[in-house]
Protein backbone atom coordinates (compact mmCIF):
# COMPACT_ATOMS: atom_id res chain seq x y z
CA UNK A 1 0.00 0.00 0.00
CA UNK A 2 2.68 2.40 0.81
CA UNK A 3 4.71 1.75 -2.67
CA UNK A 4 1.49 2.38 -4.37
CA UNK A 5 1.05 5.24 -2.35
CA UNK A 6 4.19 6.80 -2.98
CA UNK A 7 4.19 6.35 -6.76
CA UNK A 8 1.08 7.62 -6.96
CA UNK A 9 1.68 10.77 -4.74
CA UNK A 10 5.04 11.25 -6.83
CA UNK A 11 2.79 11.63 -9.81
CA UNK A 12 0.81 13.53 -8.37
CA UNK A 13 3.42 16.11 -7.74
CA UNK A 14 5.30 15.58 -10.60
CA UNK A 15 2.23 16.74 -12.67
CA UNK A 16 1.38 19.74 -10.71
CA UNK A 17 4.84 21.21 -10.33
CA UNK A 18 5.73 20.06 -14.15
CA UNK A 19 2.54 22.02 -15.07
CA UNK A 20 3.52 24.99 -13.58
CA UNK A 21 6.85 25.23 -14.39
CA UNK A 22 5.98 24.07 -18.04
CA UNK A 23 3.84 27.30 -18.33
CA UNK A 24 6.49 29.79 -17.20
CA UNK A 25 9.03 27.81 -18.98
CA UNK A 26 6.56 28.28 -22.36
CA UNK A 27 5.90 32.60 -21.22
CA UNK A 28 9.39 33.30 -19.77
CA UNK A 29 12.29 31.03 -21.10
CA UNK A 30 11.34 29.39 -24.52
CA UNK A 31 10.93 33.15 -26.31
CA UNK A 32 14.63 33.58 -25.46
CA UNK A 33 15.61 29.92 -26.73
CA UNK A 34 13.63 30.81 -30.05
CA UNK A 35 14.76 34.52 -29.98
CA UNK A 36 18.83 32.88 -29.96
CA UNK A 37 17.98 30.25 -32.40
CA UNK A 38 17.85 33.41 -34.77
CA UNK A 39 21.03 33.86 -34.29
CA UNK A 40 22.25 30.45 -34.66
CA UNK A 41 25.13 29.89 -37.43
CA UNK A 42 23.26 28.32 -40.23
CA UNK A 43 25.31 25.50 -42.73
CA UNK A 44 27.38 26.95 -45.26
CA UNK A 45 26.04 26.83 -48.65
CA UNK A 46 28.60 24.69 -49.95
CA UNK A 47 26.71 21.87 -47.66
CA UNK A 48 24.68 22.11 -50.60
CA UNK A 49 26.00 19.45 -54.01
CA UNK A 50 25.91 21.04 -57.09
CA UNK A 51 23.01 18.81 -58.03
CA UNK A 52 21.40 21.48 -55.78
CA UNK A 53 20.53 19.03 -53.06
CA UNK A 54 20.57 19.68 -49.68
CA UNK A 55 22.95 16.73 -47.52
CA UNK A 56 21.49 16.90 -44.64
CA UNK A 57 19.98 13.89 -43.59
CA UNK A 58 21.96 12.78 -40.38
CA UNK A 59 20.38 15.69 -38.76
CA UNK A 60 18.71 14.84 -35.14
CA UNK A 61 14.59 14.62 -35.07
CA UNK A 62 13.04 16.98 -33.66
CA UNK A 63 8.98 18.33 -33.25
CA UNK A 64 7.91 20.66 -35.66
CA UNK A 65 7.90 24.21 -34.31
CA UNK A 66 4.70 25.26 -32.57
CA UNK A 67 2.27 22.80 -30.84
CA UNK A 68 4.24 20.00 -31.59
CA UNK A 69 7.22 21.51 -29.90
CA UNK A 70 5.26 22.87 -27.02
CA UNK A 71 3.58 19.75 -26.22
CA UNK A 72 6.88 17.76 -26.38
CA UNK A 73 8.71 20.35 -24.05
CA UNK A 74 5.64 19.81 -21.74
CA UNK A 75 5.43 16.23 -21.56
CA UNK A 76 9.07 16.17 -20.67
CA UNK A 77 9.17 18.13 -18.10
CA UNK A 78 6.51 16.41 -16.45
CA UNK A 79 7.99 13.14 -17.03
CA UNK A 80 11.51 15.01 -15.90
CA UNK A 81 9.18 16.23 -12.48
CA UNK A 82 7.84 12.61 -11.67
CA UNK A 83 11.15 11.36 -11.61
CA UNK A 84 12.16 13.97 -9.40
CA UNK A 85 9.04 13.66 -7.21
CA UNK A 86 9.76 10.08 -6.47
CA UNK A 87 13.50 10.52 -5.29
CA UNK A 88 12.11 13.11 -3.50
CA UNK A 89 9.72 11.53 -1.94
CA UNK A 90 11.30 8.40 -1.55
CA UNK A 91 14.29 10.31 0.34
CA UNK A 92 11.83 11.94 2.58
CA UNK A 93 10.13 8.92 3.58
CA UNK A 94 13.31 7.05 4.48
CA UNK A 95 14.16 10.39 6.58
CA UNK A 96 10.95 10.21 8.13
CA UNK A 97 11.28 6.18 9.14
CA UNK A 98 14.84 6.20 9.51
CA UNK A 99 16.24 9.61 11.72
CA UNK A 100 15.58 11.20 14.71
CA UNK A 101 15.20 14.36 12.94
CA UNK A 102 12.35 16.17 13.17
CA UNK A 103 9.29 14.60 10.79
CA UNK A 104 8.57 16.58 7.54
CA UNK A 105 5.49 18.44 6.70
CA UNK A 106 4.81 21.24 4.03
CA UNK A 107 7.54 23.89 5.55
CA UNK A 108 10.11 21.76 5.64
CA UNK A 109 9.61 20.12 2.44
CA UNK A 110 10.25 23.26 0.89
CA UNK A 111 13.38 23.52 2.50
CA UNK A 112 13.83 19.76 0.87
CA UNK A 113 13.01 22.00 -2.24
CA UNK A 114 15.50 24.11 -2.19
CA UNK A 115 18.24 21.83 -1.15
CA UNK A 116 17.42 19.76 -4.42
CA UNK A 117 17.51 22.77 -6.52
CA UNK A 118 21.32 23.30 -5.42
CA UNK A 119 22.19 19.60 -6.11
CA UNK A 120 20.10 19.49 -9.64
CA UNK A 121 20.95 23.30 -10.57
CA UNK A 122 22.64 25.34 -9.09
CA UNK A 123 25.96 23.21 -8.41
CA UNK A 124 26.08 21.53 -11.80
CA UNK A 125 24.45 24.61 -14.00
CA UNK A 126 25.41 28.06 -11.89
CA UNK A 127 28.10 26.94 -10.58
CA UNK A 128 29.86 25.13 -12.94
CA UNK A 129 28.26 24.24 -16.86
CA UNK A 130 25.76 27.39 -17.28
CA UNK A 131 22.57 27.32 -19.07
CA UNK A 132 23.42 28.15 -23.02
CA UNK A 133 21.31 29.54 -25.20
CA UNK A 134 21.25 27.94 -28.88
CA UNK A 135 24.50 29.22 -30.73
CA UNK A 136 26.92 29.07 -27.53
CA UNK A 137 29.94 26.92 -28.06
CA UNK A 138 30.40 24.16 -25.47
CA UNK A 139 32.16 21.17 -24.57
CA UNK A 140 31.71 17.48 -25.79
CA UNK A 141 28.11 16.77 -24.21
CA UNK A 142 29.11 13.52 -23.41
CA UNK A 143 31.48 14.73 -21.14
CA UNK A 144 28.72 17.55 -19.85
CA UNK A 145 26.65 15.23 -19.11
CA UNK A 146 29.05 13.33 -16.89
CA UNK A 147 30.45 15.46 -15.05
CA UNK A 148 26.85 16.99 -14.29
CA UNK A 149 25.52 13.59 -12.98
CA UNK A 150 28.87 13.31 -10.86
CA UNK A 151 28.51 17.00 -9.52
CA UNK A 152 24.46 16.57 -8.85
CA UNK A 153 25.27 13.29 -7.03
CA UNK A 154 28.34 14.63 -5.02
CA UNK A 155 26.30 17.07 -4.40
CA UNK A 156 23.75 15.82 -2.80
CA UNK A 157 25.76 12.80 -0.83
CA UNK A 158 27.84 15.77 0.47
CA UNK A 159 24.90 17.67 2.10
CA UNK A 160 23.53 14.03 3.49
CA UNK A 161 26.69 13.53 5.08
CA UNK A 162 27.18 17.13 6.56
CA UNK A 163 23.15 17.07 7.66
CA UNK A 164 23.26 13.60 8.94
CA UNK A 165 26.59 12.87 10.02
CA UNK A 166 28.26 13.37 13.04
CA UNK A 167 31.00 16.61 13.68
CA UNK A 168 34.04 14.86 12.35
CA UNK A 169 31.60 13.64 8.79
CA UNK A 170 30.55 17.44 8.23
CA UNK A 171 34.09 18.55 7.02
CA UNK A 172 34.32 15.06 4.53
CA UNK A 173 30.53 15.70 3.28
CA UNK A 174 32.02 19.89 2.76
CA UNK A 175 34.70 18.03 0.24
CA UNK A 176 32.14 16.00 -1.63
CA UNK A 177 30.25 18.68 -2.58
CA UNK A 178 33.24 20.50 -3.47
CA UNK A 179 34.94 17.32 -5.11
CA UNK A 180 33.18 18.39 -8.86
CA UNK A 181 34.45 21.42 -8.55
CA UNK A 182 38.00 20.77 -7.63
CA UNK A 183 38.43 18.78 -10.80
CA UNK A 184 36.18 21.38 -12.91
CA UNK A 185 33.84 21.28 -15.36
CA UNK A 186 34.56 20.02 -18.93
CA UNK A 187 34.84 24.12 -21.20
CA UNK A 188 34.83 24.15 -24.62
CA UNK A 189 37.97 25.07 -26.45
CA UNK A 190 36.46 28.24 -27.66
CA UNK A 191 34.48 30.45 -25.51
CA UNK A 192 31.86 32.90 -27.04
CA UNK A 193 29.18 31.87 -29.81
CA UNK A 194 29.34 30.10 -32.89
CA UNK A 195 28.08 33.17 -35.00
CA UNK A 196 30.99 36.14 -34.31
CA UNK A 197 29.10 38.75 -36.12
CA UNK A 198 28.49 41.81 -33.56
CA UNK A 199 25.24 42.01 -33.79
CA UNK A 200 24.80 38.35 -33.13
CA UNK A 201 27.21 38.02 -30.74
CA UNK A 202 25.77 41.53 -28.50
CA UNK A 203 22.56 39.71 -28.82
CA UNK A 204 23.12 36.54 -27.74
CA UNK A 205 25.23 38.52 -24.89
CA UNK A 206 22.08 39.83 -23.79
CA UNK A 207 19.58 37.17 -24.34
CA UNK A 208 22.00 34.59 -22.04
CA UNK A 209 21.97 36.94 -19.61
CA UNK A 210 18.21 37.00 -19.06
CA UNK A 211 17.95 33.13 -19.75
CA UNK A 212 20.25 32.82 -16.77
CA UNK A 213 17.79 34.45 -14.63
CA UNK A 214 14.99 33.14 -16.11
CA UNK A 215 15.87 29.41 -15.68
CA UNK A 216 16.93 29.67 -12.14
CA UNK A 217 13.55 31.36 -11.23
CA UNK A 218 11.61 28.64 -13.61
CA UNK A 219 14.18 26.21 -11.22
CA UNK A 220 12.90 27.69 -8.01
CA UNK A 221 9.17 27.53 -9.10
CA UNK A 222 9.70 23.71 -9.72
CA UNK A 223 11.35 22.50 -6.48
CA UNK A 224 9.74 24.47 -4.27
CA UNK A 225 6.70 23.51 -5.45
CA UNK A 226 7.55 19.93 -5.66
CA UNK A 227 8.91 20.27 -2.26
CA UNK A 228 5.94 21.91 -0.67
CA UNK A 229 3.76 19.65 -2.29
CA UNK A 230 6.23 16.08 -1.40
CA UNK A 231 6.24 17.10 2.44
CA UNK A 232 2.52 17.06 1.80
CA UNK A 233 1.71 13.74 0.15
CA UNK A 234 4.17 12.31 2.43
CA UNK A 235 1.87 12.78 5.60
CA UNK A 236 -1.28 12.51 4.30
CA UNK A 237 -0.71 9.63 1.68
CA UNK A 238 2.60 8.18 2.41
CA UNK A 239 1.91 5.75 5.71
CA UNK A 240 5.95 5.54 7.42
CA UNK A 241 6.37 2.74 9.32
CA UNK A 242 3.35 0.68 6.87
Amino acid sequence: MTLRNLILSALMVGVISGLCYGLFQQLQVNPLIYAAEVYEVAEPAAATASDGHSHDHGEAWGPEDGMPRMAFTLGSNITIAFALALIMISLMALHNQKSLKPKLNALSGAAWGIVAMFCFFVAPAMLGLHPEVPGTNAAELESRQIWWLFCALASALGIAVVYYGSVLLKAVGGLIVAAPHLIGAPLPTEHGFANTDPVAVQALTELTSQFYMMTAIGMLILFIIMGVLSGLSLKKFVHNGA
